[in-house]
Protein backbone atom coordinates (compact mmCIF):
# COMPACT_ATOMS: atom_id res chain seq x y z
CA UNK A 1 0.00 0.00 0.00
CA UNK A 2 1.40 3.41 -0.91
CA UNK A 3 1.25 6.57 1.20
CA UNK A 4 -1.85 7.82 -0.57
CA UNK A 5 -4.06 5.25 1.10
CA UNK A 6 -4.68 3.34 -2.14
CA UNK A 7 -6.06 -0.13 -1.32
CA UNK A 8 -5.61 -1.66 -4.75
CA UNK A 9 -3.31 -4.35 -3.38
CA UNK A 10 -5.54 -5.35 -0.46
CA UNK A 11 -8.37 -7.88 -0.40
CA UNK A 12 -11.78 -6.60 0.57
CA UNK A 13 -12.22 -6.80 4.32
CA UNK A 14 -16.03 -6.90 4.15
CA UNK A 15 -18.49 -8.86 1.99
CA UNK A 16 -20.84 -7.22 -0.43
CA UNK A 17 -23.99 -5.60 1.01
CA UNK A 18 -26.49 -8.15 2.29
CA UNK A 19 -29.12 -9.53 0.00
CA UNK A 20 -32.38 -7.63 0.37
CA UNK A 21 -35.88 -8.90 -0.19
CA UNK A 22 -38.02 -6.14 -1.70
CA UNK A 23 -41.75 -5.83 -1.31
CA UNK A 24 -42.96 -7.75 -4.35
CA UNK A 25 -46.32 -5.98 -4.40
CA UNK A 26 -45.44 -2.32 -3.91
CA UNK A 27 -41.84 -2.49 -5.12
CA UNK A 28 -40.89 -0.09 -2.35
CA UNK A 29 -37.14 0.26 -1.75
CA UNK A 30 -35.62 -1.72 1.09
CA UNK A 31 -32.87 -0.10 3.15
CA UNK A 32 -29.95 -1.75 4.91
CA UNK A 33 -26.63 -0.78 6.47
CA UNK A 34 -23.32 -2.58 6.62
CA UNK A 35 -20.64 -1.66 9.13
CA UNK A 36 -17.57 -1.78 6.89
CA UNK A 37 -13.84 -1.11 7.00
CA UNK A 38 -11.78 1.40 5.06
CA UNK A 39 -10.62 -1.09 2.36
CA UNK A 40 -14.23 -2.03 1.67
CA UNK A 41 -15.19 1.65 1.35
CA UNK A 42 -12.25 2.33 -0.94
CA UNK A 43 -13.43 -0.42 -3.27
CA UNK A 44 -16.69 1.49 -3.80
CA UNK A 45 -15.09 4.51 -5.48
CA UNK A 46 -17.55 4.59 -8.39
CA UNK A 47 -20.60 4.25 -6.14
CA UNK A 48 -19.19 6.96 -3.86
CA UNK A 49 -18.74 9.45 -6.71
CA UNK A 50 -22.32 8.88 -7.83
CA UNK A 51 -23.50 9.50 -4.28
CA UNK A 52 -21.54 12.77 -4.05
CA UNK A 53 -23.21 14.03 -7.23
CA UNK A 54 -26.68 13.58 -5.74
CA UNK A 55 -25.95 14.13 -2.05
CA UNK A 56 -27.80 16.50 0.28
CA UNK A 57 -24.56 18.05 1.56
CA UNK A 58 -21.00 17.17 0.49
CA UNK A 59 -18.36 16.56 3.16
CA UNK A 60 -14.75 16.09 2.11
CA UNK A 61 -13.93 14.61 5.52
CA UNK A 62 -16.05 11.56 4.65
CA UNK A 63 -14.06 10.85 1.45
CA UNK A 64 -12.47 7.39 0.92
CA UNK A 65 -9.02 9.00 1.11
CA UNK A 66 -9.75 10.15 4.67
CA UNK A 67 -10.84 6.63 5.61
CA UNK A 68 -7.66 5.35 3.97
CA UNK A 69 -5.51 7.73 6.01
CA UNK A 70 -7.18 6.63 9.23
CA UNK A 71 -6.60 3.00 8.26
CA UNK A 72 -2.96 3.28 7.23
CA UNK A 73 -1.56 6.05 9.43
CA UNK A 74 -3.34 5.70 12.78
CA UNK A 75 -4.32 2.96 15.16
CA UNK A 76 -7.79 4.44 15.73
CA UNK A 77 -10.60 1.93 15.10
CA UNK A 78 -12.66 3.22 12.16
CA UNK A 79 -16.20 2.12 11.39
CA UNK A 80 -17.70 3.03 8.01
CA UNK A 81 -21.49 2.97 7.95
CA UNK A 82 -22.66 2.25 4.39
CA UNK A 83 -26.39 2.66 3.75
CA UNK A 84 -27.89 0.83 0.77
CA UNK A 85 -31.21 0.94 -1.05
CA UNK A 86 -32.61 -1.73 -3.35
CA UNK A 87 -35.86 -1.72 -5.31
CA UNK A 88 -37.28 -4.86 -6.96
CA UNK A 89 -34.62 -6.81 -8.81
CA UNK A 90 -32.32 -3.80 -9.24
CA UNK A 91 -28.80 -3.60 -7.89
CA UNK A 92 -28.26 -2.00 -4.48
CA UNK A 93 -27.55 1.75 -4.57
CA UNK A 94 -25.28 3.50 -2.07
CA UNK A 95 -27.36 6.19 -0.33
CA UNK A 96 -25.26 7.09 2.71
CA UNK A 97 -21.75 7.08 4.19
CA UNK A 98 -20.70 8.00 7.72
CA UNK A 99 -17.16 7.58 9.08
CA UNK A 100 -17.14 7.03 12.86
CA UNK A 101 -14.30 6.35 15.29
CA UNK A 102 -14.39 4.98 18.80
CA UNK A 103 -13.30 7.54 21.36
CA UNK A 104 -14.26 9.40 24.50
CA UNK A 105 -16.15 12.66 25.09
CA UNK A 106 -14.14 15.89 25.16
CA UNK A 107 -14.81 16.07 28.93
CA UNK A 108 -12.75 12.84 29.16
CA UNK A 109 -15.56 11.05 30.95
CA UNK A 110 -14.59 7.33 31.01
CA UNK A 111 -17.34 6.34 28.58
CA UNK A 112 -16.83 4.94 25.09
CA UNK A 113 -18.54 6.83 22.28
CA UNK A 114 -18.63 6.91 18.50
CA UNK A 115 -17.34 10.19 17.10
CA UNK A 116 -17.42 12.18 13.89
CA UNK A 117 -15.37 13.82 12.49
CA UNK A 118 -12.42 11.48 12.92
CA UNK A 119 -9.79 13.68 14.60
CA UNK A 120 -8.54 17.23 15.18
CA UNK A 121 -7.57 17.69 11.51
CA UNK A 122 -11.07 17.01 10.17
CA UNK A 123 -13.68 19.73 10.53
CA UNK A 124 -17.16 18.49 9.58
CA UNK A 125 -18.90 15.46 11.06
CA UNK A 126 -22.05 15.17 8.94
CA UNK A 127 -22.72 11.97 6.97
CA UNK A 128 -23.03 12.13 3.19
CA UNK A 129 -26.60 11.21 2.24
CA UNK A 130 -28.65 10.81 -0.90
CA UNK A 131 -30.89 13.89 -0.93
CA UNK A 132 -33.94 11.80 -1.87
CA UNK A 133 -33.42 9.21 0.91
CA UNK A 134 -31.68 11.18 3.67
CA UNK A 135 -34.06 10.29 6.50
CA UNK A 136 -34.26 6.64 5.46
CA UNK A 137 -30.48 6.35 5.26
CA UNK A 138 -29.96 7.92 8.67
CA UNK A 139 -32.73 5.85 10.23
CA UNK A 140 -31.03 2.69 8.99
CA UNK A 141 -27.63 3.93 10.22
CA UNK A 142 -28.88 4.71 13.73
CA UNK A 143 -30.64 1.34 13.85
CA UNK A 144 -27.42 -0.40 12.81
CA UNK A 145 -25.51 1.25 15.67
CA UNK A 146 -28.27 0.43 18.16
CA UNK A 147 -28.30 -3.25 17.13
CA UNK A 148 -24.53 -3.78 16.78
CA UNK A 149 -23.24 -5.61 19.82
CA UNK A 150 -19.71 -4.16 19.68
CA UNK A 151 -20.49 -0.48 19.01
CA UNK A 152 -21.07 2.18 21.70
CA UNK A 153 -24.63 3.49 21.82
CA UNK A 154 -23.65 7.16 22.10
CA UNK A 155 -22.60 9.18 19.02
CA UNK A 156 -20.74 12.48 19.43
CA UNK A 157 -21.73 14.06 16.12
CA UNK A 158 -19.58 17.18 16.14
CA UNK A 159 -19.49 20.10 13.72
CA UNK A 160 -22.86 19.44 12.11
CA UNK A 161 -24.27 22.22 9.91
CA UNK A 162 -27.53 23.35 11.52
CA UNK A 163 -28.96 25.04 8.44
CA UNK A 164 -28.67 22.06 6.11
CA UNK A 165 -30.71 19.07 5.04
CA UNK A 166 -28.55 16.59 6.97
CA UNK A 167 -29.43 18.09 10.36
CA UNK A 168 -33.13 18.04 9.49
CA UNK A 169 -32.81 14.41 8.40
CA UNK A 170 -30.98 13.54 11.62
CA UNK A 171 -33.74 15.03 13.75
CA UNK A 172 -36.36 13.23 11.65
CA UNK A 173 -34.59 9.87 11.84
CA UNK A 174 -34.06 10.10 15.61
CA UNK A 175 -37.69 11.05 16.08
CA UNK A 176 -38.84 8.02 14.11
CA UNK A 177 -36.87 5.66 16.32
CA UNK A 178 -37.38 7.40 19.66
CA UNK A 179 -33.67 8.20 19.99
CA UNK A 180 -32.51 11.24 21.95
CA UNK A 181 -30.47 14.15 20.52
CA UNK A 182 -28.90 16.76 22.81
CA UNK A 183 -27.27 19.92 21.49
CA UNK A 184 -24.02 20.39 23.41
CA UNK A 185 -22.62 23.54 21.79
CA UNK A 186 -23.47 25.86 18.92
CA UNK A 187 -21.28 28.39 17.10
CA UNK A 188 -20.76 29.99 13.69
CA UNK A 189 -17.93 29.97 11.21
CA UNK A 190 -17.27 31.90 8.04
CA UNK A 191 -18.12 30.73 4.56
CA UNK A 192 -17.98 32.37 1.14
CA UNK A 193 -20.72 31.77 -1.42
CA UNK A 194 -20.36 31.88 -5.19
CA UNK A 195 -21.18 35.19 -6.90
CA UNK A 196 -24.60 35.74 -8.34
CA UNK A 197 -25.10 35.26 -12.05
CA UNK A 198 -23.35 37.90 -14.10
CA UNK A 199 -20.66 38.70 -11.54
CA UNK A 200 -17.09 37.79 -12.39
CA UNK A 201 -15.94 37.47 -8.79
CA UNK A 202 -17.50 37.21 -5.34
CA UNK A 203 -18.53 40.52 -3.85
CA UNK A 204 -16.25 40.53 -0.85
CA UNK A 205 -17.03 43.22 1.76
CA UNK A 206 -13.51 44.61 1.54
CA UNK A 207 -13.20 48.37 1.60
CA UNK A 208 -11.45 50.27 -1.16
CA UNK A 209 -8.87 51.28 1.45
CA UNK A 210 -8.16 47.63 2.22
CA UNK A 211 -7.88 46.72 -1.46
CA UNK A 212 -5.47 49.61 -2.01
CA UNK A 213 -3.44 48.38 0.96
CA UNK A 214 -3.26 44.87 -0.51
CA UNK A 215 -2.09 46.30 -3.83
CA UNK A 216 0.66 48.25 -2.04
CA UNK A 217 1.73 45.14 -0.17
CA UNK A 218 1.90 43.14 -3.38
CA UNK A 219 3.95 45.90 -5.01
CA UNK A 220 6.37 46.06 -2.07
CA UNK A 221 6.85 42.30 -2.10
CA UNK A 222 7.42 42.36 -5.85
CA UNK A 223 10.19 44.89 -5.26
CA UNK A 224 11.96 42.29 -3.11
CA UNK A 225 12.19 39.80 -5.95
CA UNK A 226 10.13 37.69 -8.34
CA UNK A 227 6.64 37.15 -6.86
CA UNK A 228 4.65 34.22 -8.25
CA UNK A 229 1.61 32.17 -7.28
CA UNK A 230 2.03 28.44 -7.94
CA UNK A 231 -0.77 25.86 -7.97
CA UNK A 232 -0.02 22.22 -7.08
CA UNK A 233 -2.57 19.68 -8.30
CA UNK A 234 -0.83 16.42 -9.23
CA UNK A 235 -0.30 13.99 -6.33
CA UNK A 236 3.49 14.18 -6.57
CA UNK A 237 3.36 17.99 -6.66
CA UNK A 238 1.01 18.08 -3.68
CA UNK A 239 3.20 15.67 -1.72
CA UNK A 240 6.30 17.83 -2.21
CA UNK A 241 4.42 21.05 -1.49
CA UNK A 242 2.91 19.56 1.67
CA UNK A 243 6.35 18.85 3.11
CA UNK A 244 7.22 22.48 2.41
CA UNK A 245 4.00 23.54 4.14
CA UNK A 246 4.87 21.52 7.25
CA UNK A 247 8.24 23.30 7.47
CA UNK A 248 6.65 26.71 6.96
CA UNK A 249 3.99 26.11 9.63
CA UNK A 250 6.50 24.72 12.15
CA UNK A 251 8.74 27.76 11.66
CA UNK A 252 5.92 30.11 12.69
CA UNK A 253 3.92 30.76 15.84
CA UNK A 254 2.28 27.32 15.79
CA UNK A 255 5.66 25.66 16.08
CA UNK A 256 6.70 27.48 19.25
CA UNK A 257 6.77 25.61 22.54
CA UNK A 258 4.44 28.20 24.03
CA UNK A 259 1.76 26.95 21.60
CA UNK A 260 2.14 23.39 22.94
CA UNK A 261 3.16 21.99 19.57
CA UNK A 262 0.10 22.94 17.55
CA UNK A 263 2.09 22.66 14.33
CA UNK A 264 1.25 19.43 12.51
CA UNK A 265 4.90 18.39 12.29
CA UNK A 266 5.13 18.45 16.11
CA UNK A 267 2.60 15.61 16.38
CA UNK A 268 4.01 12.61 14.43
CA UNK A 269 0.80 10.49 14.38
CA UNK A 270 -1.27 13.43 13.11
CA UNK A 271 1.49 14.35 10.65
CA UNK A 272 1.43 10.86 9.13
CA UNK A 273 -2.36 11.02 8.89
CA UNK A 274 -2.30 14.47 7.27
CA UNK A 275 0.31 13.50 4.69
CA UNK A 276 -1.60 10.36 3.74
CA UNK A 277 -4.94 12.16 3.62
CA UNK A 278 -3.80 15.12 1.53
CA UNK A 279 -1.96 13.02 -1.05
CA UNK A 280 -4.88 10.57 -1.21
CA UNK A 281 -7.35 13.41 -1.75
CA UNK A 282 -5.09 14.87 -4.44
CA UNK A 283 -5.05 11.48 -6.15
CA UNK A 284 -8.86 11.64 -6.22
CA UNK A 285 -8.85 15.23 -7.51
CA UNK A 286 -10.07 16.59 -4.17
CA UNK A 287 -7.07 18.60 -2.88
CA UNK A 288 -4.60 21.20 -4.01
CA UNK A 289 -2.05 23.62 -2.59
CA UNK A 290 -1.64 27.28 -3.54
CA UNK A 291 1.78 28.81 -2.87
CA UNK A 292 2.96 32.42 -3.01
CA UNK A 293 6.67 32.36 -3.81
CA UNK A 294 9.25 35.12 -3.60
CA UNK A 295 12.34 34.25 -5.66
CA UNK A 296 11.25 30.62 -5.41
CA UNK A 297 10.86 30.64 -1.64
CA UNK A 298 7.41 29.90 -0.19
CA UNK A 299 6.19 32.85 1.87
CA UNK A 300 2.52 31.76 2.10
CA UNK A 301 0.74 28.46 1.46
CA UNK A 302 -2.94 27.56 1.42
CA UNK A 303 -4.25 23.97 1.33
CA UNK A 304 -7.79 23.59 -0.01
CA UNK A 305 -9.96 20.49 -0.24
CA UNK A 306 -13.02 19.78 -2.35
CA UNK A 307 -15.96 17.39 -2.50
CA UNK A 308 -18.80 17.86 -4.95
CA UNK A 309 -19.52 21.56 -5.40
CA UNK A 310 -18.10 22.64 -2.04
CA UNK A 311 -14.52 23.69 -1.28
CA UNK A 312 -12.97 23.60 2.19
CA UNK A 313 -10.18 25.86 3.41
CA UNK A 314 -8.13 23.32 5.35
CA UNK A 315 -4.87 24.99 6.46
CA UNK A 316 -2.78 28.10 5.79
CA UNK A 317 0.73 29.16 6.84
CA UNK A 318 2.99 32.12 6.05
CA UNK A 319 6.56 33.27 6.61
CA UNK A 320 6.51 35.63 9.58
CA UNK A 321 9.57 37.46 8.24
CA UNK A 322 7.21 38.98 5.64
CA UNK A 323 4.26 39.49 7.99
CA UNK A 324 4.10 43.26 7.54
CA UNK A 325 3.21 42.72 3.88
CA UNK A 326 0.42 40.25 4.66
CA UNK A 327 1.43 37.39 2.32
CA UNK A 328 -1.35 35.19 3.71
CA UNK A 329 -3.99 37.82 2.92
CA UNK A 330 -2.58 38.30 -0.57
CA UNK A 331 -2.71 34.58 -1.27
CA UNK A 332 -6.22 34.21 0.14
CA UNK A 333 -7.47 37.10 -1.98
CA UNK A 334 -6.02 35.54 -5.12
CA UNK A 335 -7.40 32.11 -4.23
CA UNK A 336 -10.94 33.31 -3.57
CA UNK A 337 -10.96 35.38 -6.76
CA UNK A 338 -10.23 32.28 -8.85
CA UNK A 339 -12.15 29.65 -6.85
CA UNK A 340 -15.45 30.36 -8.58
CA UNK A 341 -14.02 31.04 -12.02
CA UNK A 342 -15.18 27.83 -13.74
CA UNK A 343 -18.60 27.68 -12.09
CA UNK A 344 -18.03 24.29 -10.41
CA UNK A 345 -17.92 25.58 -6.80
CA UNK A 346 -20.98 26.89 -4.97
CA UNK A 347 -19.44 27.74 -1.61
CA UNK A 348 -16.19 27.68 0.37
CA UNK A 349 -16.29 26.51 3.99
CA UNK A 350 -13.57 28.19 6.06
CA UNK A 351 -13.33 25.18 8.43
CA UNK A 352 -12.59 27.65 11.26
CA UNK A 353 -13.80 26.80 14.73
CA UNK A 354 -15.79 30.03 15.12
CA UNK A 355 -15.97 33.68 14.07
CA UNK A 356 -12.85 34.66 16.03
CA UNK A 357 -10.76 33.59 13.01
CA UNK A 358 -9.45 36.22 10.60
CA UNK A 359 -11.56 35.04 7.65
CA UNK A 360 -14.72 35.99 9.54
CA UNK A 361 -13.66 39.63 9.15
CA UNK A 362 -13.78 39.50 5.35
CA UNK A 363 -16.19 36.68 4.46
CA UNK A 364 -19.80 37.80 4.93
CA UNK A 365 -21.72 34.54 5.10
CA UNK A 366 -21.93 32.29 8.15
CA UNK A 367 -22.38 28.56 8.62
CA UNK A 368 -24.03 27.61 11.90
CA UNK A 369 -22.36 24.57 13.42
CA UNK A 370 -23.43 22.42 16.37
CA UNK A 371 -21.95 19.57 18.38
CA UNK A 372 -24.58 16.95 19.13
CA UNK A 373 -24.86 13.89 21.34
CA UNK A 374 -27.08 11.13 19.94
CA UNK A 375 -28.25 8.36 22.26
CA UNK A 376 -29.51 5.40 20.24
CA UNK A 377 -31.10 3.75 23.27
CA UNK A 378 -34.89 4.17 22.82
CA UNK A 379 -36.02 7.03 25.04
CA UNK A 380 -32.45 7.76 26.10
CA UNK A 381 -30.26 6.17 28.77
CA UNK A 382 -28.75 7.19 32.09
CA UNK A 383 -25.31 6.98 30.50
CA UNK A 384 -26.44 9.32 27.75
CA UNK A 385 -27.86 11.86 30.19
CA UNK A 386 -24.70 11.76 32.31
CA UNK A 387 -22.52 12.28 29.22
CA UNK A 388 -24.69 15.15 27.96
CA UNK A 389 -24.51 16.90 31.34
CA UNK A 390 -20.75 16.38 31.61
CA UNK A 391 -20.13 17.67 28.08
CA UNK A 392 -22.35 20.71 28.53
CA UNK A 393 -20.69 21.74 31.80
CA UNK A 394 -17.21 21.10 30.42
CA UNK A 395 -17.82 23.16 27.26
CA UNK A 396 -19.38 25.99 29.27
CA UNK A 397 -16.47 26.07 31.70
CA UNK A 398 -13.94 26.03 28.89
CA UNK A 399 -15.74 28.91 27.18
CA UNK A 400 -15.76 30.98 30.36
CA UNK A 401 -12.06 30.31 30.85
CA UNK A 402 -11.25 31.40 27.29
CA UNK A 403 -13.28 34.60 27.56
CA UNK A 404 -11.75 35.43 30.95
CA UNK A 405 -8.25 34.94 29.60
CA UNK A 406 -8.85 37.09 26.50
CA UNK A 407 -10.71 39.84 28.35
CA UNK A 408 -8.80 40.10 31.62
CA UNK A 409 -5.64 38.01 31.84
CA UNK A 410 -4.04 38.61 28.44
CA UNK A 411 -4.38 42.45 28.48
CA UNK A 412 -2.83 42.63 31.97
CA UNK A 413 0.01 40.35 30.89
CA UNK A 414 0.70 42.41 27.76
CA UNK A 415 0.70 45.70 29.70
CA UNK A 416 3.07 44.26 32.30
CA UNK A 417 5.35 42.92 29.59
CA UNK A 418 5.37 46.31 27.85
CA UNK A 419 6.36 48.07 31.09
CA UNK A 420 9.11 45.57 31.82
CA UNK A 421 10.62 45.96 28.37
CA UNK A 422 10.25 49.76 28.40
CA UNK A 423 11.76 50.45 31.84
CA UNK A 424 15.32 49.27 31.04
CA UNK A 425 15.37 51.46 27.93
CA UNK A 426 14.05 54.51 29.77
CA UNK A 427 16.51 53.89 32.63
CA UNK A 428 19.38 53.67 30.15
CA UNK A 429 18.27 56.92 28.56
CA UNK A 430 18.23 58.75 31.91
CA UNK A 431 21.66 57.39 32.82
CA UNK A 432 23.03 58.50 29.51
CA UNK A 433 21.65 61.99 30.01
CA UNK A 434 23.15 62.21 33.51
CA UNK A 435 26.52 61.05 32.30
CA UNK A 436 26.40 63.64 29.58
Amino acid sequence: MDSSGDFASLPLAEPAPPSLVPDAVSHRPVFSVEVATAPRFRSLAAEWRRLVRRCAEPNVFMEPAVAGAMYTATETPLHVLLAWSRRGGEEAVLIGVWLLVVGRPSSRLPIRTLEAPCNSLTFLGSPVLDRDHAVEALSAMLDAVAQHSALPKLICANQIAMDGAVYAALVGAAGRRGFRIVEIERRQRARLDAPVAGQAAPALPVSSKRRAELRRHRKRLAEQGELRQISSRKPEEVSAAFQEFLDLEAAGWKGRKSRRGRAIRNAPPLCAFAQTMIVGLARDGCAGIETLRLDGRAIAMNIWLRSGRTAFGWKMAYDEAYAKWGPGSLLMEATTETAFADGTIDTIDSCNRDTSAALAQIWPERREIADLLIDVSPGGSLRGRLTALSETLFRHGRGVARRTYKTHVKPVYLRALARLTAEPRSGAGKQGKTDG
